[in-house]
């Protein structure tokens, strides 16, 4: 286990039969807005307004009923000792409520509590779904939104990582070592799995599911190391049908951690730890090119028609044009950008964790860092 977390690796994927933990109101302090985050430059035609917010910020995910921002914070990163999900009035980053995670897991070194690390929340019903790539070999947690109580701890799920929803389907999506495994979104039921065909490492990370209905849904995933498969999946009651429709090879060998979509230009984008980023036929999973963005390259999201890529190692943010796969324009926020997440229709917010910087570098260089005072939350406005 020790050699899955290593320092790279965590940061490409950044990666019980507990207790039923409740949702713990936050108290008055937390309900004031976030203080603001140091000032960053506001490139032509963007203004960029930043929050100061805990330590060990790790991914976010929207609330479609509420609006709320749900976000799994994680500290410190190499042995967490403390692992919370807070939800959070997106508006000013004030706290409505936690949840402390203090289950104690079998991790193999990798900290001594059921760490919660992706998040998603289904669009209907009252739920919000965790998973954990290091507890107990791996497992998934589904929690009730405002009670905060455990509803479902899902087992045997090894290095457990994103998790996505075809809701048309009423199915929950997480993708594990071999591929992917569903379950029933209302009764948790394990419904079945795929796995990544062929020989070689394999290492589950990155989904989106495209073209979604009543009648089926695709799903894409990536392995951190070369796999990248499309299948299709299909419901009848408790069965689940898949059919691969394509599966290649990425010439990269392994830091795989993030895929992003598009459906109008028919683009899939792939990031690569040590590089950039590459880009397939959505449809057919033939490579179109690549795109340099540096080392680090990790999170990406679809905004007004243009592709942005985190650089998690760099600090910046890349704008490219699909059309011709130039990065137009470089936007700072915080010092590691870890997830870019789709917000209102001009904004999307950026979960920082510059905290992590006295860790991961250290670890990799070998030479000590000062503290930080924390990690910040990004709000990026299209003027």
């Amino acid at each position: 286990m020790a050699s899955r977390f290593s320092n790279v690796r965590t940061a490409a994927l950044a990666v019980t039969a507990a207790v039923a933990l409740g949702l713990t109101a936050a108290p008055a302090a937390d309900a004031a807005p976030a203080a603001p985050a140091p000032a960053v430059p506001q490139p032509a035609g963007y203004s960029i307004h930043g929050y100061n917010f805990t330590q060990g910020n790790y991914r976010g995910a929207i609330d479609a009923q509420s609006g709320d921002l749900w976000l799994t914070t994680v500290s410190p990163m190499n042995g967490p000792t403390k692992s919370i999900i807070y939800r959070l009035n997106p508006d000013t980053m004030s706290v409505k409520s936690r949840i402390n995670v203090t289950q104690r897991a079998e991790t193999e070194g990798h900290g001594g509590i059921a760490a919660q690390y992706e998040i998603g929340i289904p669009k209907t019903g009252n739920t919000v779904w965790t998973t954990a790539a290091a507890a107990n070999g791996g497992e998934a947690n589904v929690w009730d939104k405002n009670t905060g109580r455990r509803l479902a701890n899902l087992g045997n799920l090894s290095h457990s990582h994103s998790i996505v929803f075809a809701e048309d389907l009423r199915i929950a999506i997480i993708s594990v070592t071999q591929g992917l495994v569903f379950f029933d979104m209302d009764t948790y039921k394990r419904l079945g799995e795929v796995k990544f065909s062929g020989g070689g490492k394999k290492l589950g990370a990155g989904v989106v599911v495209t073209d979604q209905g009543p009648g089926g849904a695709t799903v894409t995933v990536t392995s951190y190391y070369t796999d990248l498969t499309q299948v299709r999946v299909t419901r009848n009651g408790d069965k689940v049908q898949t059919k691969v429709r394509w599966n290649t090879r990425q010439a990269i060998t392994e830091g795989h951690g993030s895929v992003a979509a598009d459906t109008t230009t028919n683009r899939l984008y792939v990031n690569n730890l040590y590089n950039g980023l590459s880009v397939f036929d959505l449809r057919t999973g033939k490579h179109i090119g690549d795109v340099t963005t540096g080392p680090g390259t990790n999170s990406m999201l679809i905004f007004h028609g243009k592709l942005y890529a985190a650089n998690y190692f760099l600090g910046f943010i890349s704008v490219i044009d699909q059309k011709t796969l130039g990065v137009t324009k470089l936007i700072t926020t915080g010092l590691l950008p870890n997830q870019l997440l789709a917000w209102k229709k001009n904004t999307f917010l950026v979960i920082d964790k510059a905290s992590s910087i006295t860790e991961l570098p250290s670890g990799m260089v070998k030479m000590p860092l000062p503290p930080l005072g924390g990690d910040h939350i990004y709000k990026v406005t299209k003027r």
